[in-house]
Parts: structure tokens; C-alpha cells; sequence
């Protein structure tokens, strides 16, 4: 029997280490798999599922003349591969992807929404716009999958996919890896940091945008050091400098401010988990947010969050049962949150017990996994394609 070849087509290499997950089960399955993103540090090394390397150069901002080529890349690989499903992530590429998996005349092209790009709530003419996108790259889509249920029901409300071709899958983490017994890895990294234990670490980790807030959560931690010193705050990611709001250390900081650390790229992210006292994710009404993996982990790792009420984030994290919602891009409510965690030690014990129970019951990946895979063998014996 033929074995199925499967193709994910990635924005960023960061792509590769999140599909593991989804692809091992396919792998030991006997399926051959591909990752096609653009070059990067995980793409340059073998990836742990044993999937396929291939490269785009389809960028995340907009570059005319590169996507062009990246384009083009993207649907030679298509068609020399002759994948049976292309599976598509992110908006951009997203986008471009499906239109070329059906130029190429793949048989399953499925669709990923990783945060849409819109919302029920975004104003005319711009959602019309978006809407009408994505219902051109859908038209030969064989399943669009969400991750959060606001965006399953915006894509269908909006008329862009059938509700038949949309499948909630969710999200989820690795919960052995993000398990919250980590007391020596805490006090190390505190040590690092130059912490007291009677500090309050608020730790705010992705990529540093403005759409994920970061300048209202350095605004707000300024402000309530001013009123609690112990309140300190740790940066962990880079500034994505293919997006124009990137965030950076030089146009962000305040010289001199000892309330805050600018981490960088980490690969320590359970241990950095395990120091803090508290998980903050800010995002802004434009951010496009599917189910945040900094939220789920740290609830994982029993760690109380601060988010704000937009979508994705206020599905995973639980108002008043697991952390704190609070309106977005308004950083004297985000100061007063960090405040009322900061100044409450009871509270931040009852939300990060809660949250954990919550991560056990909901974001196991493994569940997300068996969801995609079932879409996958739905598809493949409608079409009579092999799907050992």
C-alpha cells in the first residue's frame, strides 16, 4: 500500500517543532511527511517526528517581489511531491497555500486557523475584505480546522467556509514537559534574575509586537512597581522584525529600570514558568489569537494568568476561576490586576491550582492530535486514498 504523504506549509520554521505532536502518530502510521517553511534554526536541523524538509520564501510582512519566488517554490514542491494532503497554517501563507494546493491539483488541502485575521466585531469594509479571502482560498478546501469556537463561528457567520467543512479541533501543549514540580529549576532562575523571594515575578513571553500588548504590560508593570516595589517583570521572546509594530529592547525600555528583565530568546520556558508568580498576555483587539500556548502552559505549570478580553485568550483562560481578565489595551486595569495578584498570595494559589486542573481536562495536545488525524482518515476514505 502506497503510504500517505502529507505536507504542512509553515509561515516560520517555529512551525516545525509545534507539528511534532501531530505528525509522530502519522509517522509510526507509516505516513512520509514534510514541513515547508522558510529557513531558519529549526529547519537546519533533523526534525524529531522524522519529517521531510522543504524550503519557501514566502515572508510575514509584505515583500512583493520575494513572495513572489516563494510563491513559485512553494507550488513546484507541490507539484514534483504530489502530496495527498497539503495542510496549511497562518494567514499569509495560508492563504497563498490553499490557492496553490488547488493549482496543483492536490486531493485534500485542509486549512488551520491559528487566530483569523478577523472578527465579527471588525468593521466594514476590512472584514468584508478579509471574509472575501478567505472564502476564494477556501473554495477547494476540503476542512478548515479552529482552534478557538469564536473563530469557527466567525469564519462560518461571515460566509467565508460551510459550516461542513469547519471541525473544532483546539490546541494543546505537552503537559509532561510543562508540569509544575520544578521547585530547584525556580529558585535557579530567580537566582539568575536577581529576585528576592519576596518578589512577584510577572512573566510575559511570544513575540514581542505591540498586537500582543507588550506595551501596555511594561506601562502597567512600571506603574504598579510604583505602587508594590516587589513587582517585578520578565520579557522572553524577540522582537519579530518582519512585522512593522515590532517591539525591542531600544524602543521599549526605560534606562535603567530595575523592575524589568528583557530575557530574549529562551529555551528554558518550563523552568522560566516555574519562577514566575504570575503569566501576563496582553494582547490587543488586533492581535489574532487562536488558543495562546504561553496561556495554556502556564496554566499547565499552575501559574495564574492576566489576559485580555479578546478572542482566544478569554477561552482559555477562565474570568475569576484561573486568572484575570481585563479590557484590552488598557494598562491602568492591567495595573490594577497586577496589583490585586501581586499584594494576594491566597489568590494566586486558588487560580493557579484551578488552572491547572483546567490544563489537565483541556489543553492535553494529544487530544488536538487524534481530532486532526480523524480528519485526515475522513477525508483520505471519501476520496479512496490510502490511510493505513
Amino acid at each position: 500500500m502506497t503510504s500517505v504523504r502529507l505536507a504542512h506549509a509553515w509561515s516560520s520554521d517555529l512551525g516545525i517543532p509545534w507539528g511534532v505532536p501531530y505528525n509522530q502518530p502519522l509517522v509510526r502510521r507509516g505516513w512520509s511527511v514534510w514541513n515547508i517553511t522558510p529557513r531558519g534554526p529549526r529547519a537546519e536541523q533533523p526534525s524529531p517526528d522524522g519529517a521531510a524538509w522543504l524550503p519557501h520564501r514566502i515572508t510575514r510582512g509584505a515583500r512583493l517581489d520575494i513572495d513572489c519566488v516563494g510563491a513559485a517554490e512553494l507550488l513546484q514542491h507541490f507539484r514534483q511531491h504530489r502530496f495527498h494532503i497539503v495542510h496549511t497554517h497562518a494567514t499569509k501563507v495560508g492563504l497563498m497555500g490553499r490557492v496553490l494546493a488547488a493549482i496543483a491539483q492536490t486531493p485534500i488541502i485542509v486549512h488551520t486557523m491559528h487566530g483569523l485575521a478577523y472578527s465579527l466585531e471588525t468593521k466594514e469594509p476590512q472584514r468584508a475584505l478579509h471574509s472575501s479571502l478567505e472564502r476564494i482560498a477556501s473554495i477547494r478546501v476540503d476542512a478548515v480546522l479552529a482552534q478557538s469556537r469564536e473563530d469557527a463561528n466567525t469564519i462560518i457567520r461571515s460566509g467565508a467556509v460551510s459550516p461542513d467543512k469547519v471541525t473544532l479541533v483546539g490546541n494543546g501543549i505537552d503537559l509532561d514537559r510543562f508540569s509544575p514540580n520544578r521547585a530547584a529549576e525556580r529558585r535557579t532562575i530567580r537566582h539568575e534574575l536577581g529576585l528576592q523571594d519576596s518578589d512577584v515575578l510577572f512573566l510575559a513571553a511570544g513575540r514581542l509586537v505591540r498586537a500582543k500588548g507588550v506595551f501596555d504590560v511594561l506601562e502597567a508593570a512600571r506603574s504598579a512597581s510604583r505602587t508594590d516595589p516587589r513587582i517585578k517583570l520578565a520579557l522572553v521572546g524577540e522582537a519579530d522584525r518582519e512585522k512593522r509594530d515590532a517591539v525591542t529592547q531600544s524602543n521599549g525600555e526605560t534606562p535603567g529600570d530595575p523592575h524589568v528583565r528583557w530575557l530574549g530568546r529562551r529555551n528554558d520556558m518550563p523552568n522560566l514558568y516555574a519562577a514566575a508568580d504570575v503569566v501576563v498576555l496582553a494582547s490587543d483587539k488586533n492581535a489574532t489569537e487562536g488558543w495562546p500556548r504561553v496561556l495554556m502552559e502556564a496554566a499547565a505549570m499552575n501559574k495564574p494568568a492576566i489576559t485580555t478580553d479578546v478572542r482566544g485568550c478569554r477561552e482559555v483562560v477562565a474570568r475569576d476561576e484561573t486568572g484575570l481578565i481585563v479590557p484590552p489595551s488598557d494598562h491602568h486595569a492591567l495595573t490594577r490586576a497586577m496589583c490585586l495578584l501581586a499584594s494576594d498570595s491566597d489568590l494566586r494559589t486558588r487560580l493557579g491550582a484551578a488552572a491547572g486542573a483546567r490544563a489537565q481536562s483541556l489543553f492535553d495536545v494529544r487530544r488536538a492530535a487524534e481530532k486532526t488525524a480523524a480528519v485526515y482518515d475522513r477525508l483520505l476514505a471519501r476520496k479512496g486514498l490510502p490511510h493505513a
